[in-house]
């Protein structure tokens, strides 16, 4: 599903959960063919305290409902002991979080741009391939400027144009580590416009 229909063509590392819908099938019945996922994941920024990520939101041609994908998953995270969700909207993508604010989600911001890769030769790498041709994300400017001297080709950073962030506390505990972490709840509309500096502090430091 993620590889043929999600505009990242990729799974994420560290998943902890993957809810799924599908199509009437099978001998009970709701066992035929998957038309949408959630995969939740630890984030791989590294935040100051555990939260988990709702990583990839997708669907093929049938029009399910994600709402009630992503409710479910909810109910059986918040049963398994997680207590603060997070997410983002790809801008580049022009995704705005129209699911997450269905869902009731908390909008934080918009965060500004950030590298996700380098061109090489012209081509774009990201972080996950850059880890894996030279055993690091590129995730800072003197990282790629320390890799040029051992690289081939150009290299330069390429950055993403930003990203929405959404939030969800699942009880007290969430809403006090929200409060800890900085997370303030703002309306989606007040950010339009906001190319830097977001409205929430967050994390930089990519795991490795």
């Amino acid at each position: 599903m993620v590889m043929r229909y999600h505009y990242s063509r990729r799974i994420p590392s560290s998943v902890q959960l993957i809810g799924s819908l599908h199509l009437d099938g099978g001998l009970f019945g709701g066992d035929g063919p998957m038309v949408a996922a959630a995969i939740w994941a630890i984030p791989p920024i590294a935040w100051s305290e555990p939260v988990l990520e709702l990583s990839r939101l997708v669907r093929g041609t049938a029009r399910v409902p994600l709402t009630m994908l992503v409710a479910k998953c909810v109910k059986e995270l918040k049963k398994n002991g997680h207590d603060l969700l997070i997410s983002f909207a790809d801008r580049g993508q022009g995704h705005e979080g129209i699911v997450y604010r269905a869902c009731n989600w908390r909008y934080a911001g918009l965060r500004k741009p950030r590298i996700d890769g380098v061109l090489w030769n012209g081509k774009f790498i990201n972080q996950r391939q850059c880890r894996h041709l030279w055993g690091n994300s590129m995730s800072s400017l003197g990282v790629i400027d320390r890799t040029r001297a051992i690289i081939r080709g150009k290299i330069e950073p390429h950055f993403d144009e930003g990203k929405h962030c959404y939030w969800l506390p699942l009880g007290t505990r969430g809403e006090a580590k929200a409060k800890r972490l900085g997370l303030v709840a703002i309306a989606p509309q007040a950010s339009r416009g906001v190319s830097a500096g977001g409205s929430y502090p967050m994390p930089d430091r990519v795991r490795s």
